[in-house]
């Protein structure tokens, strides 16, 4: 299929580009901080926490933004990473990771990886409880979180980008709208041009590859909690692919959550009014698998409503 015929990589490009948005009250940021230097250059997140610090280690929520692997940036989850800091205490970091244009597979999970061990490398001073570390991605972040979920320990997807010998595994993952086979993409006609870039080849030139960088094909017994959602009108990514992620997780007997939202097409999680309904159901899933404090949450429906004010 011709590029600019690729319906798919079309819709992402409408839906996952985003400018910054306001910090809720009572969270701090910090923007641009380096979290690991790959091939001479800079990895930056953004890092999110309440201005007055948990007394007791928290956990920490990793997000990854969409974009095809060749656009987009950390803006994506920012409004998610402010409110979650703000709810629940929790330290998130949304990562700008390099661009398949700039460094083609594995470069992008690596990075990836190495945020998660910026993290535990820096527990102390952040409080953070390092047995409690999410990774949320939508679309191709999704596509990384469901990777590094499944690659934990494999050497090659490491990189050397900062804090070797410490773990990058992560302990659940959040997936929105993620591409989980890409062979089957490829049978699709979707995000042809963009997985050619991300993976240095055709499918009919290097097969192997496309199996190797797929989600569905690397689960295994050991992986954490997953929770998918999905739209069932995505035009980019359609949600029989997290429905059949889903089954094979479970059959392996690996807990999995599956919600398909009817009538919604690629990244509708992150505009209103499906953003407060979505956010609400991943804290349902993080409050149970990273044991949040209940007490804290006792008042989060009233900070939401705050939230909503925000301008």
């Amino acid at each position: 299929m011709n590029a600019s015929m690729d319906l798919g990589a079309n819709v992402a490009r409408e839906t996952e580009l985003f400018e910054v948005h306001p910090v809720d009250e009572g969270v701090a940021v910090i923007r641009d901080i380096i979290f690991g230097v790959a091939d001479n250059r800079a990895l930056y997140a953004d890092l999110f926490t309440p201005e007055n610090t948990p007394k007791r280690p928290r956990p920490a929520v990793v997000f990854l933004h969409g974009g095809c692997w060749r656009f987009g940036n950390k803006n994506q989850f920012s409004r998610q990473a402010s409110l979650l800091a703000k709810t629940h205490g929790i330290l998130s970091l949304a990562v700008d990771y390099r661009l398949s244009e700039e460094a083609p597979f594995p470069a992008a999970l690596q990075d990836a990886k190495c945020a998660v061990r910026w993290l535990r490398a820096h527990a102390l001073t952040l409080s953070l409880d390092s047995r409690r570390i999410a990774m949320i991605g939508g679309s191709s972040g999704a596509h990384l979180a469901a990777l590094a979920a499944a690659t934990d320990g494999i050497e090659d997807y490491e990189g050397d980008s900062g804090y070797q010998g410490i773990s990058s595994s992560i302990d659940l993952a959040v997936l929105l709208n993620g591409e989980f086979d890409l062979i089957d993409l490829v049978s699709k006609g979707s995000l042809i041009e963009d997985m050619k870039i991300f993976l240095s080849s055709t499918y009919q030139e290097n097969p192997s590859i496309y199996e190797e960088a797929s989600p569905l094909k690397r689960i295994h017994s050991s992986m954490p909690p997953i929770f998918l959602l999905h739209g069932d009108r995505d035009r980019c990514v359609s949600f029989h692919q997290s429905v059949a992620m889903h089954e094979k997780l479970n059959k392996l007997g690996i807990h999995s959550e599956l919600e398909i939202f009817q009538g919604k097409e690629h990244a509708w999680f992150n505009y209103d009014p499906d953003y407060d309904i979505v956010l609400n159901r991943i804290e349902a899933f993080l409050i149970k698998y990273l044991h949040l404090d209940s007490e804290h949450h006792k008042s989060s429906l009233k900070v939401r409503s705050d939230h909503n004010d925000v301008s």
